[in-house]
This record gives C-alpha cells, structure tokens and sequence, in this order.
C-alpha cells in the first residue's frame, strides 16, 4: 500500500497587472501646485460645478455675525394643588372654555388683578402655541 496521493497542481496566483501611479492623472496627490490646480478647476467648471476662491480676500473684514436674539422663556412651575368648591371648579372649567385656554391662565390672571406680580409671558397658554 502506498500513502502516496496524487500531486495537487500548485495553485499560484497569476500576476497582477502594475497600476499606475496615483498621479499618473496628471493630478498630483501630495503637495498640491499651482499646475495641478487648474486640471482640478476645469473639471469641475466643464461639469456645471461653481468655482470657489482658494484664498479669502484680503480687503475685506470679517462680518460681524448678528447678535443672537433674546428669547424670553416662562418662569419654572412646580404643582401646587388646592381644595376649591365645586361650583368654582365648575365655574373655572366654562370659562376656561369660552375663552379657549387654560384653567391656569384664568386664575393667574385673578391673581394679577389682585396685585401679585405675573409676567406677560407667563400668562400665555403653552399646550396653545
């Protein structure tokens, strides 16, 4: 008996063709000169691209950006619960309604006619924006 197997074939890989190099192109990679510039620029021109200046003009200053503008937020809330007569409660629900906003607007603005100080933005009903 022999242990021998037949010979497999050896399997090399075929050479690969030699790439060009990457500037090859007539577009250097490194070190980008003036000569490799303008290819890039009539490309992009000969595709509808919009040229842009490679350096920021020196005459003009800087724009001054616009101050951001102030926004004025509600004052923070916390819950606050109180035990009203039913007929209040009531009373507050239909006004609430009628005038389509929040049973909380109603009374803040009852506490402002009673002399409490309440901010104009706090009057606004949030859920109504």
């Amino acid at each position: 008996m022999s242990t021998d197997s037949p010979a497999k074939p050896s399997m090399k890989p075929a050479a690969k063709p030699a790439r060009p190099p990457l500037g090859g192109i007539g577009i250097g990679i490194g070190g980008l000169g003036t000569d490799d510039i303008d290819p890039i620029r009539q490309y992009g021109l000969s595709k509808g691209f919009l040229p842009t200046e490679t350096e920021p003009p020196a005459a003009q200053p800087a724009p001054v950006p616009a101050p951001a503008p102030t926004i004025v937020r509600p004052a923070p809330t916390r819950p606050w619960q109180a035990m009203l007569p039913d007929y209040l409660v009531e009373d507050l629900r239909q006004a609430a309604a009628r005038e389509g906003t929040a049973q909380k607007v109603i009374v803040l603005k009852a506490l402002r006619q009673a002399g409490f100080r309440i901010d104009d933005i706090d009057l606004q009903d949030l859920r109504r924006r």
